[in-house]
């Protein structure tokens, strides 16, 4: 009998009680890409590195009810949810932060996203004995993230939604240092 295998991301230590060790999460994988045309635009690199550290952050607040955690795995990072998620509202405010930046910058941003459900284990403990036949491989070193990925694009309606730092801001932080 072929039971389903979940694909495993580890942390040193479950800091909360709200996740447990050997637990199945949806999980969420999302990354905005640069866009090539503005890569020479100065200040353009450090504002997406800025960028990629408020996305997770951001979607951990919008989000507080489902009690969303960050987890990063060979400095990937992945978003946790508890149950209660409605995955198609995640998705819709991924897409949002996409026509943001799109309004910040006025050039076109895509996003790889993926959402699947993922086995958290702690490094150093054994799988539970329940949970044991479940445990797949790690999930940074599978190609199962790359097959589930979709391209997002956020042109629809490029609009300021108070979600992330705009461009100019970032521009004038900068210039005044």
């Amino acid at each position: 009998m072929n039971q389903k295998t979940y694909p495993v991301l580890y942390v040193q230590k479950i800091a909360t009680r709200l996740y447990k060790h050997c637990g199945i999460y949806p999980t969420l994988y999302f990354k905005i890409e640069e866009n090539e045309k503005l890569k020479d635009t100065p200040y353009y690199a450090q504002y997406m590195k800025k960028i990629e550290s408020e996305v997770p952050k951001a979607i951990i607040h919008q989000f507080t009810m489902s009690q969303p955690v960050s987890v990063t795995n060979d400095r990937i990072v992945f978003i946790l949810f508890k149950d209660n998620i409605d995955l198609n509202q995640v998705k819709n405010f991924c897409m949002g932060m996409l026509e943001e930046l799109e309004f910040y910058t006025k050039e076109i941003h895509t996003g790889q996203y993926a959402c699947l459900d993922t086995m958290l284990m702690e490094m150093d403990r054994p799988a539970s004995p329940f949970k044991f036949n479940k445990v797949g491989e790690k999930l940074t070193q599978t190609n199962l993230l790359d097959s589930c990925i979709e391209i997002l694009n956020g042109h629809e309606n490029p609009q300021d939604n108070g979600i992330l730092t705009t461009f100019e801001d970032f521009i004038q932080e900068n210039e005044e240092d």
